[in-house]
């Protein structure tokens, strides 16, 4: 009896450690997957307001002029984060992670984002005040500049609310899943020591 036990708990340990593995595999690669097409979307957005901002900044006076000067000149700070944050999911790709390492993977992500979404309100404040501040601006081409550039930063706050909103939720169903996964394993104490089961 005891030939038979030992082999059949040394295969539902190596099959308990092998799904697990895949699981910690798969909520990785999940996780870096929504990074890299949030930093694709971001970069996209960054090029066409770089390009358009310039064009039609060129083609336009007044309040419209500096909007669009102004949505340039933001998203290069976009297309450099973007930049970084895409080649630094593919470096994720390459990690192996375990059960805690995706528990802090996937708390601080979302900490980021939530963090983000407290900046693009502010970015999105910011821009209405400027807006406020050009009604009390004599010269008429510094109270097109204050509201040009109050309105493209409130867009600017806008868009990047609306995707950093998008990331919360679908990073948030990692979490679920994760959490899941941890509800399933159980450590006990007993008299003969500790113990950890996993309920399938």
């Amino acid at each position: 009896m005891k030939k038979l036990f030992l082999p059949c708990l040394l295969f539902l340990s190596v099959a308990a450690a092998s799904a697990q593995s895949g699981f910690n595999d798969s909520l990785a690669q999940a996780r870096n997957r929504i990074t890299q097409k949030a930093m694709l979307t971001l970069g996209t957005w960054a090029a066409a307001n770089i390009a358009s901002g310039f064009i039609i900044a060129s083609q336009t006076q007044g309040e419209a002029k500096y909007a669009w000067r102004m949505n340039a000149y933001w998203n290069f700070i976009n297309l450099g984060l973007a930049g970084m944050g895409y080649l630094n999911a593919r470096r994720a790709m390459l990690k192996k992670y375990g059960l805690a390492d995706n528990l802090g993977a996937q708390q601080a992500i979302e900490k980021l984002y939530f963090f983000n979404l407290g900046l693009d309100l502010a970015y999105i404040t910011g821009g209405f005040y400027l807006r406020e501040r050009g009604n009390s601006e004599s010269k008429p081409d510094g109270r097109d500049q204050f509201k040009g550039y109050g309105t493209s930063i409130a867009v600017q706050g806008g868009f990047l609310l609306l995707m950093d909103a998008v990331m919360i939720t679908l990073h948030h169903k990692n979490s679920v899943r994760l959490n899941n996964k941890v509800r399933r394993w159980e450590l006990n104490a007993g008299p003969g020591g500790l113990g950890m089961a996993y309920h399938f």
